[in-house]
């Protein structure tokens, strides 16, 4: 699995420029088939109206934090190609939202299938957090791992990414992680880019930072965001306009394991959320339901091959719906597993069925 290795003392452009420099051509051409594909899935009518939309997001983003904003511009710089450019890259999903008519940003028809699986549970050997990353299949080539060293924004951390993007999931050095899942929400507006809300998280020392943080971010559209450290845990989902923690567990009061797919489980949310007719996500869901239910999760060996499971094909946590006739069709794209406690991070990109994670690991000492 390829790994980028952001250089310590950097400046957040530096990081930018080393990371655009070092997969320019899987950068350019992620950002070619994410924006194709918000033509094709999303509303918009050309290549022109999507990068128009995604510069609207740029202004949001140098608000939000102006790290992050540098760091894009250099990916952008080191790969030869425009800001908005990357943006798509990073923002898709919640590009895919939007109308066309930029002055009523409400979503585009959504023509998802599967869809991200999210894991959390105490377990005897620590508490685990992991993730499927499902998209479009031609994502595959692009899934790496990002180590980001320690700066004066946070802690060190290891993402699961793609070629480009700012970061998907992942853990820092004081054991806070966070997953996600994606929501298709009917209130869809400009707001920073996703991965820059899980970078922003894991510049947090403790797991209730992270979820206040998340609800105090700019968000766009749906997303469900789950952090959590060696105490706490918290899910939140997320439309345009809302922001919701719909879950957490506590010392005090502990939770044994929690599930989520790609549908709304707070009823506020869902009310102004969407499900594609032909998404998995609540077959999904009732297979880790039971699954959990029936024995609970013991190791990171044992959350790995749940979340490799084939039970259901193809509405299954682990899938591929690409065809030669739609190589875009959903498929699991990789998988992150972290257990919280050992601050141990397991990887893989593509389809992790009967194949062996590997292990990344942190230079910082004891958290």
């Amino acid at each position: 699995m390829r790994v980028l290795e952001l250089p310590a003392g950097g400046t957040s452009r530096d990081w930018g420029r080393v990371h655009g420099e070092s997969y320019r051509g899987e950068v350019k051409a992620l950002s070619a088939i994410r924006t194709y594909l918000c033509t094709r899935v999303g509303g918009f009518a050309d290549r022109l109206a999507v990068l128009a939309a995604a510069e609207a997001h740029l202004p949001v983003l140098a608000r939000y934090h102006a790290g992050l904003y540098e760091e894009l511009l250099g990916i952008a710089e080191g790969a030869a190609v425009t800001p908005a450019e990357i943006v798509v890259a990073n923002h898709y999903t919640d590009l895919r939202d939007l109308s066309p008519d930029h002055a009523q940003w409400k979503p585009a028809p959504e023509a998802g299938e599967g869809g991200c699986s999210v894991i959390w549970a105490e377990t005897p050997t620590g508490r685990i957090l992991a993730q499927t990353w499902d998209m479009h299949a031609t994502a595959i080539p692009y899934v790496m791992m990002l180590h980001v060293p320690e700066s004066a924004d946070g802690p060190e951390a290891w993402l699961l990414t793609l070629t480009g993007c700012l970061g998907l999931a992942g853990a820092n050095r004081h054991g806070v992680g966070i997953g996600i899942n994606n929501l298709y929400s009917n209130d869809a507006t400009v707001g920073a880019v996703w991965p820059a809300v899980v970078r922003r998280a894991l510049h947090q020392r403790t797991a209730s930072a992270a979820q206040r943080h998340v609800l105090g971010a700019p968000i766009g559209s749906g997303h469900h965001y789950f952090v959590a450290d060696r105490d706490d845990a918290f899910a939140i989902e997320t439309s345009g306009v809302l922001r919701k923690t719909m879950f957490a567990s506590s010392p005090e009061r502990p939770a044994p394991s929690y599930c989520h797919t790609n549908h709304c489980l707070d009823p506020d949310v869902a009310a102004v959320s969407s499900i594609s007719p032909t998404s998995t996500t609540r077959e999904r869901y009732a297979w880790l339901t039971a699954s959990l239910a029936a024995r609970p999760i013991a190791d990171l060996d044992d959350v790995w091959v749940r979340m490799g499971s084939q039970d259901g094909w193809p509405k299954s946590v682990c899938t591929n719906m690409a065809t030669p006739e739609n190589p875009h069709g959903t498929a699991t794209c990789g998988a992150i597993a972290i257990n919280l406690d050992t601050r141990t991070v397991w990887a893989q990109g593509g389809f992790i069925t009967n194949v062996v994670p590997t292990e990344f690991e942190f230079d910082g000492g004891a958290a």
